[in-house]
């Protein structure tokens, strides 16, 4: 079994996403630790622009962050602080709106039981059901794979973080510029190594809707000609530098898969 702490974070006035969650968890036995997570929405004006680049963000993204996103953040953030503070070697991150797949106790005792490439994080589940590209490496389960992903998977409803992970996170996400997952996924920014499990075995839970809310995905956009080429060429320059990292990352994957073939 997975020998990690879990940590399953959840709005206190949310109860019925609390009690599903432990229900889907338990039935593969496994226990999470609650985390009261942060209500954005409550949080003081000052508050947010104390912990916000408002500036930075326009100059980065055309809308401002919502207190939702901002609540979000910080609640994942309390989880990685409490990892690196209780030294914690690695553990399982999940958000309240989840299915767990069969998959997912058998896929956890691989991951922490047999030989892994270097990593970061791993990727267990998306949020919006996508088409994403990826490399296979290796063969976790009968059905499930560790992979490489070809581009980023916004989405934090489920992942493993190491400790040192977590730590490098930390260190470059304050201020706030970007919602939780856009942050963690800049690994050409930060060096996070980021590895992935297809097919997903989490995947969310259809009786539930965000609690950051659609205008997240609103096309509408902020600020006037100069910030707008702003976002442009920081744009372009992300959406290369991505390229080149996967690309590294995939060369390195092969040469780890060289060096551990039976």
């Amino acid at each position: 079994m997975w020998p990690y702490p879990i940590f399953l974070i959840n709005l206190k006035a949310s109860p019925d996403r609390r009690r599903a969650a432990l229900q889907q968890l338990a039935r593969q036995g496994l226990a999470p630790r609650l985390i009261e997570a942060v209500d954005g929405r409550a949080l003081p004006p000052e508050e947010i622009a104390r912990l916000v680049d408002a500036e930075g963000r326009l100059r980065r993204a055309p809308k401002p962050l919502s207190p939702a996103e901002v609540g979000c953040y910080l609640s994942h953030r309390a989880v990685l602080e409490r990892i690196v503070a209780e030294a914690i070697p690695q553990a399982l991150v999940l958000e309240d709106d989840l299915t767990a797949g069969d998959e997912l106790a058998a896929v956890l005792q691989a991951i922490a039981a047999r030989p892994m490439p270097p990593y970061d994080v791993i990727k267990l589940g998306i949020s919006e059901p996508q088409e994403k590209a990826f490399t296979p490496i290796l063969a976790l389960t009968e059905t499930s794979w560790l992979v490489r992903h070809h581009n980023v998977v916004n989405s934090n409803l489920a992942y493993v973080i190491t400790r040192a992970g977590a730590e490098r996170f930390l260190a470059y996400g304050r201020p706030i510029r970007y919602p939780v997952d856009v942050a963690m996924n800049r690994a050409w920014r930060h060096g996070l190594d980021i590895l992935a499990v297809r097919p997903w075995p989490v995947l969310p839970n259809p009786a539930f809707a965000s609690t950051i809310g659609a205008d997240r995905f609103e096309d509408r956009a902020v600020g006037g000609i100069g910030l707008r080429l702003q976002r442009r060429a920081r744009k372009a320059y992300d959406s290369l530098a991505k390229r080149l990292d996967v690309g590294r990352r995939i060369r390195g994957d092969a040469a780890w898969l060289r060096n551990h073939r039976d």
